[in-house]
């Protein structure tokens, strides 16, 4: 996906100067901490972004995949290498097995440390199975207020298939599910569905983007998010009047102006309509 003449709000930071230097852990931690810099992007502490690495095991040498994901109460905004979890793809796809059904996955949490890869000393975020079940390299898991508009609306699910006619994308929608095994394996059996998605919106609650490498990734997410800021700006257009329960602000690009203000504001509230 080309991004550079797509973008009204959000800004194209990647410098490959900068990444071309860097392994694939410092790579994540590179696009994790670009995505983390901007509140448009995702609020401080909030998302998740994974990388699926090839590593040779500590113990025998063999190689295999390592799921690196953001630690539990991480930042990605100012993550570093050793914020990141890291866990063996295939022990978390073994727990598929063990899940017992939805009354039950508060139990799969104790599980995550039996999957630890190496050394690793970060506990792992209750969101570990929603990217480990993806079956995407690279994934970030955000909270961009535009998205949230959407996602929290009441007619939600119809304006997103209003938003992938308008801007040629694919996201598919999941109804609200709190975070954990069975909110995993609700992604799983989606994807499968539905192969050529781009992307999935949570209902009330965030937003799923992917990427085969780093650079696709990081594109593709502030792609979507940029045009979701579109697609909402332009709904307040149309409507005339505020949709937010406070005076109306205008102007969404320069947001950085109004000095982060209207974005938190927003946050969390529910729309009767878009």
């Amino acid at each position: 996906m080309k991004t550079q003449d797509k973008l009204r709000y959000l800004q194209d930071h990647w410098d490959d100067n900068v990444a071309g230097k860097l392994d694939e852990p410092e790579l994540l931690r590179y696009r994790s901490n670009l995505l983390g810099s901007d509140l448009r992007i995702t609020n401080f502490g909030g998302g998740n972004t994974s990388s699926k690495i090839l590593e040779s095991d500590p113990l025998e040498g063999s190689q295999q995949t390592v799921l690196w994901i953001k630690g539990s109460g991480g930042d990605i905004g100012s993550i570093h290498r050793k914020g990141f979890a890291r866990l063996y793809l295939d022990k978390i796809h073994s727990l598929a097995k063990r899940y017992r059904g939805v009354e039950f996955e508060d139990e799969m949490v104790e599980m995550y440390p039996l999957c630890s890869f190496g050394d690793n000393a970060v506990a792992a975020s209750i969101d570990t199975p929603l990217h480990g079940f993806l079956p995407f390299t690279h994934v970030d898991h955000l909270h961009p207020d535009w998205a949230i508009a959407l996602a929290a609306a009441a007619n939600g699910q119809d304006k997103m298939q209003e938003f992938n006619r308008s801007y040629s994308h694919q996201l598919i929608w999941l109804p609200w599910q709190r975070p954990g095994f069975e909110l995993a394996m609700m992604l799983r059996d989606a994807i499968k569905k539905t192969r050529d998605c781009d992307g999935i919106v949570l209902g009330g609650h965030g937003l799923f983007t992917w990427g085969e490498t780093q650079r696709e990734c990081y594109l593709n997410t502030i792609t979507v998010i940029d045009q979701l800021g579109q697609f909402v700006s332009a709904h307040l257009e149309r409507r005339g009047h505020n949709l937010f329960g406070g005076n109306r602000v205008s102007q969404l690009e320069n947001y950085h102006s109004l000095g982060h203000e209207i974005f938190p504001f927003i946050r969390g509230r529910i729309f009767s309509n878009l």
